[in-house]
């Protein structure tokens, strides 16, 4: 059997070189074009139609609804790409920010079933979070973190565990073209079935990617220290069922009267916009944020009757009153791979004169969203607002700056308060003084990683508020 391939948009290992919506604010000239499928589903809205019309589809889609619209270029012919996909990955801006870096890195799309799947807190895979210093010989991976429940969990794989081959395969070194395909086939497998895997250069073990229910929020926790206890949990991902694990962590944190929290979105790609917006009142409450904006949605001058203002949110999706600790402070574990929705909590925060002390590394540099739109089995991302705070700051496209610059410490688990990041935290909460550059667990020295993970994983989407 196939499996759904939920890594879209991953860079595969080299031999050798270099290191659901609906809508989604389509009107009437695109909604005419929509569902005209070259392979129509049964048992869908789709209709008979050729790749010219799905091409077309997203043209139209784009030029309406794109933020960047106006930098989309005008020469591009779709019958050039093979695919409707091929031909929508070209119909961005190319413009730069300050830094350098392309302006729109967040333009996609997937598999409507692997989109779902995943929103829906489902995934089908190892349950190991890699993170990548080198994916060309002498290759350096290693796991950042296990899902619980999940196949790797199950085998006793945890975070710091070097990845050393792969199916009797080298993965440091092997560079022939059968082993890389090995290789690439055990990472991202395209049949479910067990594949061998050696960690710190041990004995191989067997795992097969299954189906497991993502935790977005895990390890919470009281911290006693000299000055009051501090509420510590780790928040993954901003999806629907988020709402409920956040509000048990916070209730649970209100009960323990907590006198500071820390939030560890080292790991956070971002998610659903009001899901972020129920974590920042949980984290401020009423006396901060009533009244105010939580983010405000600007579109592209084609749309911008719909601008709109989003409050703090402070019932949740079913009309409960959500718990709130009333904080004037909060510390965050960042890193550049925290993204999207995440920096979304950041900004709203200090919009409203909290103190967000940021711990780790510069974010990522997404103050973009979208609403998701399927065609024809696939669903499309293409950046349609800007958020801005309530005092209108939203230009952070190149990342929020730590205020102590600390490197993820992979030799401790999350939550443990050796583990540097934390420790920065605990400190810094305290002495309101980063750590010395010589007592900070690798910083400067060792290899920095990034997490092998696809840009859906990094996302700010805005579907409405269910239930309000």
């Amino acid at each position: 059997m196939k499996t759904k391939l939920l890594w879209i948009g991953l860079a595969l290992l080299t031999a050798c070189g270099g290191g659901g919506g609906s809508d989604g604010g389509s009107t009437s000239n695109s909604r005419a074009l929509a569902d005209l499928c070259a392979q129509p589903r049964s048992g869908t809205a789709d209709r008979q139609g050729t790749l010219a019309d799905e091409k077309s589809y997203l043209r139209t889609f784009v030029d309406e609804t794109y933020l960047w619209y106006q930098d989309v270029p005008k020469d591009l012919k779709p019958d050039d790409f093979a695919t409707a996909q091929d031909y929508f990955a070209q119909l961005r801006t190319r413009k730069k920010t300050a830094s350098g870096a392309d302006v729109d890195q967040f333009h996609w799309s997937q598999t409507t079933e692997s989109y779902r799947a995943a929103a829906s807190g489902i995934e089908q895979d190892y349950g190991i979070q890699w993170a990548a210093q080198a994916s060309s010989p002498p290759r350096n991976w290693i796991v950042a973190e296990v899902a619980p429940g999940s196949p790797a969990a199950r085998a006793s794989v945890r975070r710091g565990d070097v990845l050393t081959s792969i199916d009797g395969f080298d993965f440091v070194e092997e560079r022939s073209v059968d082993g890389v395909a090995a290789l690439n086939e055990g990472l991202y497998p395209t049949v479910l079935r067990p594949h061998r895997f050696g960690f710190n250069g041990k004995a191989e073990i067997s795992l097969t990617p299954t189906s497991y229910t993502v935790a977005t929020v895990k390890n919470v926790k009281i911290i006693p220290t000299a000055t009051g206890a501090v509420g510590y949990f780790i928040f993954d991902a901003h999806l629907a069922k988020s709402e409920a694990e956040l509000s048990a962590a916070i209730a649970q944190l209100k009960a323990a009267n907590i006198t500071d929290l820390v939030i560890d979105l080292r790991y956070n790609g971002g998610g659903l916009v009001y899901i972020s917006s129920e974590l920042a009142y949980m984290i401020a409450g009423p006396r901060h944020t009533a009244g105010r904006t939580f983010e405000r949605l600007t579109y592209n001058d084609k749309r911008s009757a719909e601008n709109e203002s989003i409050p703090f949110l402070a019932t949740g999706s079913a009309g409960q009153a959500l718990p709130y600790l009333g904080l004037t402070r909060v510390s965050l574990l960042v890193t550049r791979d925290t993204a999207s929705a995440s920096e979304s909590v950041i900004n709203s925060l200090r919009g409203v004169d909290l103190e967000v002390m940021l711990i780790g590394d510069t974010t990522r540099g997404k103050p973009y969203g979208f609403v998701p739109q399927d065609n024809c089995s696939y669903t499309y991302f293409a950046i349609q607002f800007k958020g801005e705070n309530d005092k209108g700051y939203g230009d952070y496209a190149d990342g929020f700056a730590p205020d102590c610059e600390v490197t993820d410490d992979y030799s401790h688990l999350r939550g443990d308060t050796e583990e540097a990041m934390l420790k920065a935290a605990l400190a810094y909460r305290q002495s309101g003084v980063c750590p010395s550059k010589s007592s900070r667990l690798g910083l400067g020295s060792g290899p920095r990683y990034s997490l092998v993970r696809p840009v859906s994983k990094e996302v700010r989407i805005h579907t409405g508020w269910p239930g309000r």
